[in-house]
């Protein structure tokens, strides 16, 4: 029982610290917008349809690719998952005292202390193993079918990204570079730490 209690707390946790990090990289979108939010938006500029609906293509994509390669990766966790993200990023951005909080904040602090946050949160909620995402998934994935870490699967995606919204002049700022680069080595960071407690849990409830 104590098992199943502290995987649940590492995927609410996790999940909630990514939201954070989500409304925390929204206030600076001049400053650091990811890899991935740049090439929505630059799909969005260049072909029409809203954000929101190239985010739903390329998740949709990513699932169609999962499924293909390794269905067991999707199950019903990652619906959940998606839902309890939509709902908790707009849960804290409702909260004015957090946002206000973050917007008084040097965009160089908030850019580090968003990525931190999101980082970690995947990391965490990942090592769960409750469920994931269609982008984590995808990049799982792909990891165990190159044999490539987590950390060089999801760098070479971010830069996959990064390069499509090059081509198609998409907004490309200095904290972009940034979060191409060491996002992927803080969720690889975070999910050997959750993973690590994890087992010693189980460990311990074993004797």
């Amino acid at each position: 029982m104590m098992k199943i209690k502290l995987e649940y707390i590492f995927f609410i946790s996790g999940l909630l610290l990514l939201s954070l990090g989500i409304n925390m990289m929204t206030t600076i979108t001049s400053f650091g917008l990811s890899p991935y939010d740049s090439l929505f938006i630059a799909l969005y500029q260049n072909f029409g349809l809203s954000i929101g609906s190239w985010m739903f293509i390329i998740n949709l994509i990513f699932t169609l690719i999962v499924l293909y390669m390794n269905r067991k990766r999707i199950t019903i966790g990652t619906i959940v998952t998606m839902v309890l993200i939509s709902v908790f990023v707009d849960m804290i951005g409702s909260v004015a005292f957090i946002m206000d909080g973050i917007r008084s904040l040097p965009n160089y602090i908030t850019l580090i202390c968003g990525n931190v946050s999101v980082g970690a949160g995947i990391g965490i909620y990942v090592s769960s193993q409750l469920g994931t995402a269609p982008q984590e998934a995808f990049v799982l994935t792909i990891s165990e079918k190159t044999k490539w870490s987590f950390q060089k699967t999801e760098i070479s995606l971010a830069c996959l990204f990064l390069a499509g919204s090059f081509m198609l002049h998409g907004p490309i700022y200095f904290g972009t570079i940034i979060l191409s680069f060491t996002t992927g080595w803080l969720i690889q960071t975070f999910i050997q730490i959750g993973t690590k407690i994890l087992q010693s849990s189980r460990t311990q409830e074993a004797h």
